[in-house]
């Protein structure tokens, strides 16, 4: 019961780091890191700041998408990828755009453990694997 309650509580302070873009606001982050240092001491203070860090790493990595490519990705084309995975995933999402030039050509984006492939490198391997070489 412990355990359901902390992690309850360490939700709700996850979302109230958040600021109105829905991403990670560093002075909520630091507002929260205050009254929890103000509640808690000892262990238990290091216990929530724990517990409250993992909270903030897997919003992190929910809300953060990253654009490999190789050749020329136009900002638009970035724009339109976000926004088309903020409608179906639902949240707001931060961008980051590498160039990559062992694709060969096309791009391959990460989301969390969504990985979508739309390279010649990934094509190359995957065929590679189906004729079982390495």
């Amino acid at each position: 019961m412990k355990n359901h309650r902390l992690r309850l509580l360490v939700s709700k302070l996850a979302k109230l780091s958040l600021g109105k873009d829905s991403l990670l606001d560093t002075e909520r982050v630091r507002g929260v890191i205050t009254i929890l240092k103000e509640i808690y001491e000892g262990r238990e203070l290091k216990s929530m700041l724990c517990a409250y860090l993992v909270a903030l790493e897997k919003f992190v990595t929910q809300t953060s998408m990253k654009i490999e490519h190789c050749g020329i990705l136009p900002d638009s084309s970035v724009e339109s990828l976000r926004s088309h995975f903020e409608k179906i995933l639902e949240r707001k999402l931060s961008v980051s755009v590498e160039h990559i030039n062992d694709l060969i050509a096309g791009i391959r984006i990460f989301i969390t453990d969504l990985v979508i492939e739309n390279s010649i490198a990934g094509v190359l391997n995957a065929y590679k694997k189906s004729i079982g070489t390495k």
